[in-house]
């Protein structure tokens, strides 16, 4: 009989709930805990952790071996991890990895977790069933993620060999671009749904107007970048989530209106988001131009109703003021904010570093309801702010 399955989906700090209202679209599941860029979930069943892979935002996803609250030192991973049974996990032939990760304060570091995590694997294992594991940190047959944060430890198995904010089609990579899993969660926090048209006015790379096009298409993150996903480890734990995988990918996709455009200023940046969208394969639904978006977008807005959509939601990325002056920044946010809410945007959502020149401007808003969030980007603390009118 097919059990649930307990599983953990990582996710950049403070995306952690629009990742959660992504996975409950995406399938049935139980909440265990929410923690800081990770999610603890049960699904009903194996197949259904293929629908956990189809996530937009998450980064990596593993299968939940063991959690254990109030470790407080080496000796105590050592014996919980030495408890658990590995020989369903790994074959005796097979090679084996930690990849350890420490949160907070300890006296020890990762690598020491590592040592002494897998000096458990193998003890345990030679104990169960008189077989010595062979460690491989290169190319491992099966990777057991072990983290300590804080006191809580937590033991699983890794299903992707590398973050899936790593797309394929990002030939073209800017110098401050955006991870597409946080461009789908800034999508996700604007409640943009599949079709709907969404305008970029600093695009940069494009990758916020790729991810809404690639959506709307029905191109599944799977299908894009199957080969991330442990699938020898997904054949021998949950056999039918591979057939729903392959399934998946067979199915073609949907016809959209170009209506996913991005604008910047920069014509070598837009040459780039178009090779990306062209990468991508949705260069057919999205549009890319190059001007001061001040001056483009209401060009934009003045032929809408001739092609019978509503640009009301901007979702972008803006610069945060490396190159700029703070005075040159606050004049760019007010003239970009101010444009967009007299062009009839009422959805309005980005994120940046400069919260200092975007608290000031702001203030400049009053009738406008507005949304904080605090998040890391690129580890760097910064906010996500949603503006609705």
């Amino acid at each position: 009989m097919d059990m649930g399955v307990k599983i953990m989906v990582t996710c950049d700090t403070g995306f952690e709930e629009a990742l959660l209202s992504e996975l409950k679209d995406l399938v049935a599941s139980e909440v265990l805990g929410v923690y800081s860029g990770r999610i603890f979930m049960e699904v009903p069943m194996g197949k259904d952790v293929a629908n956990v892979l189809r996530s937009r935002i998450a980064n990596n996803l593993y299968i939940l071996i063991h959690v254990e609250e109030n470790i407080a030192d080496l000796s105590a991973i050592y014996k919980v991890i030495k408890g658990l049974d590995f020989t369903k996990v790994v074959e005796p032939w097979q090679t084996f990895a930690i990849r350890p990760e420490r949160i907070g304060q300890h006296s020890f570091t990762s690598i020491d977790i590592g040592k002494v995590a897998g000096q458990a694997v193998i003890d345990g294992y030679l104990e169960a069933c008189g077989s010595r594991l062979k460690v491989n940190l290169d190319s491992p047959d099966v990777e057991i993620y072990v983290e300590l944060n804080v006191d809580r430890l937590v033991v699983a198995l890794s299903l992707t060999r590398s973050s899936f904010h790593v797309r394929g089609y990002k030939v073209f990579v800017h110098p401050a671009g955006l991870k597409p899993t946080i461009a789908f969660a800034l999508l996700k926090i604007a409640s943009w749904s599949y079709g709907k048209p969404v305008v970029d006015p600093m695009c940069g790379g494009g990758t916020i107007v790729v991810e809404a096009a690639l959506a709307s298409k029905g191109l599944e993150v799977p299908c894009l970048s199957m080969e991330k996903i442990r699938l020898d480890i997904l054949n021998k734990l949950y056999p039918e989530a591979v057939e729903v995988l392959k399934s998946m990918c067979k199915y073609g996709v949907r016809e959209v209106d170009r209506v996913f455009v991005g604008v910047d200023i920069n014509p070598r940046f837009v040459e780039g988001a178009i090779i990306n969208a062209k990468n991508a394969g949705v260069d057919d639904a999205t549009l890319f131009l190059v001007g001061d978006s001040r001056y483009v977008v209401p060009k934009i807005k003045s032929v809408e109703k001739e092609f019978g959509v509503v640009f009301d939601t901007a979702v972008f990325n803006p610069p945060y003021g490396y190159r700029m002056k703070p005075g040159s920044l606050r004049e760019l946010y007010m003239d970009i904010l101010k444009m967009l809410l007299d062009q009839g945007f009422r959805n309005i959502v980005f994120i940046t570093s400069a919260t200092k020149v975007s608290e000031k401007v702001l203030e400049n808003f009053n009738s406008v309801d507005i949304y904080r969030l605090k998040v890391v980007h690129g580890r760097l603390p910064s906010r996500v702010y949603r503006l609705r009118a």
